[in-house]
């Protein structure tokens, strides 16, 4: 694996680049400075990340916009949907909007549980950590934990007749690669001139985290999605044919003998090369040759299959 690392360290080093934000969901949090500005665009952003690269965009601007029609910041929104009448008022102003799966009330219904996140932890950060436990080699049990109560939360406000919610809601245990919300942690745990890191040891929402407890680098888990899964398995980081929980944390396993300490933090440079176009589903020496990963890229006989509609 020593010869892969350094491969895709050139691979990091060439698109790990700020100046590629644009085309990442993980843009607009940029676009903010407070912390809890950050944790409610960066929670939109990633789970509004399925489908093409415009229409995201699209969605999460949508959605913005709209949220700051009613409140002077994204976190006064959240703030202010525990008030009856702003609650009416936000379902009123999201009601007509859509993201494939997802409509208006689907996302009011997921800041909701956001706010009593707040209302009860301080922070999203704080609830999810107040479920890792110091042992934990991974987010696994934390993630399952956090998307359980907020599922039994959702029920007890009648989001159970609304389906179409849960796609925000999954978890390892059903065995989902659970690709947008291993991407939200990806920024929560990581921290540099891409990853924002609200959740790691530098946090400015450190106060309201339990004593000693932040999300570790070495922690996270590889966003799998139609790009990370496909290359990955081009690269031998995977068999599985399915880019299901068991993939995402054998493609990391792989990773982690690349870098111990940080082994997701190659996913934003390999997700660019599906999302440019400069990875293509089967060899092609022209384009190939100009890949960072070209001497250690062999395409598989099948094509990697989603378990979900994560792309």
């Amino acid at each position: 694996m020593e010869r892969l690392s350094d491969f895709l360290n050139r691979l990091f080093d060439e698109y790990h680049r700020d100046f590629l934000l644009s085309t990442d969901p993980l843009e607009f949090v940029h676009r903010y400075q407070d912390p809890r500005d950050r944790e409610v665009i960066a929670l939109i952003s990633a789970l509004l990340a399925y489908g093409n690269v415009r229409q995201i965009r699209s969605s999460i601007q949508n959605a913005i916009d709209r949220m700051s029609s009613i409140a002077t910041s994204p976190r006064e929104f959240i703030f202010h949907l525990q008030e009856p009448a702003f609650r009416r008022q936000a379902f009123k102003v999201f009601r007509d909007w859509v993201h494939r799966f997802n409509t208006g009330s689907d996302l009011v219904r997921l800041l909701e549980l956001l706010a009593r996140s707040w209302e009860r932890h301080g922070s999203l950060g704080g609830h999810f950590l107040s479920y890792k436990d110091p042992d934990d080699s991974d987010i696994e049990t934390a993630l399952n934990k956090l998307i359980a109560e907020w599922r039994s939360w959702a029920k007890a406000t009648g989001a159970a007749k609304h389906s179409s919610f849960y796609f925000f809601l999954t978890a390892p245990a059903s065995g989902s690669c659970c690709k947008r919300w291993c991407m939200f942690l990806r920024w929560m745990g990581r921290r540099d001139a891409l990853d924002p890191g609200l959740w790691c040891m530098e946090s400015p929402l450190l106060s309201t985290f339990p004593e000693g407890r932040y999300l570790r680098t070495a922690e996270l888990v590889i966003p799998l999605d139609t790009h990370t899964g496909r290359i990955s398995r081009y690269l031998g980081l995977t068999t599985r044919k399915n880019a299901d929980w068991k993939a995402a944390l054998e493609v990391t396993e792989r990773l982690r003998e690349c870098d111990p300490n940080d082994p997701v933090r190659y996913d934003f440079a390999i997700s660019r090369l599906g999302i440019l176009d400069l990875c293509q589903k089967s060899k092609n020496k022209e384009i190939c040759s100009r890949c960072p990963l070209d001497q250690v890229c062999t395409p598989p006989p099948l094509p990697l299959r989603l378990k979900e509609a994560e792309s």
